[in-house]
């Protein structure tokens, strides 16, 4: 992930909150150059759901823009960066990086995952220099 794209991310989760914030992750290969904030269907401080059409609008915007579609990341405000349980049952894109950010506490701590034998796996991750 770019520097860039980090920090705008947080950003944006930080504006959110202490609502969820989620957004899809583009970008080339396995790095991820930019994202596409994903409005949620309901405000909640512990779950987050996409309207279809925006869903569907962002995923045209990708496709026009001629990169990947990579990972989607959401906001935990209030718990650690552990995919929950609802994590676990709503996920259906097992090739796309999971990224969970929390604010739940004074330094915002960042994980990523790959959906594995029907189980999140953590991964490493760098952040590079923006291109």
């Amino acid at each position: 992930m770019t520097r860039k794209v980090h920090k705008r991310l947080l950003s944006e989760a930080q504006e959110a909150f202490p609502y969820e914030y989620s957004a899809l992750l583009t970008g080339r290969a396995s790095i991820i150059t930019g994202h596409i904030p994903m409005p949620t269907s309901t405000s909640s401080m512990h779950t987050f759901s996409w309207d279809g059409a925006a869903f569907l609008g962002a995923i045209s915007a990708i496709r026009k823009a001629n990169v990947q579609w990579l990972g989607v990341i959401h906001a935990h405000p209030h718990s650690p960066p552990i995919p929950s349980q609802r994590d676990r049952t709503g996920w259906h894109y097992p090739s796309l990086s999971y990224w969970i950010v929390s604010l739940a506490s004074s330094q915002p701590e960042w994980s990523v995952y790959q959906w594995v034998d029907q189980t999140f796996e953590p991964r490493d991750y760098t952040l590079t220099e923006d291109t």
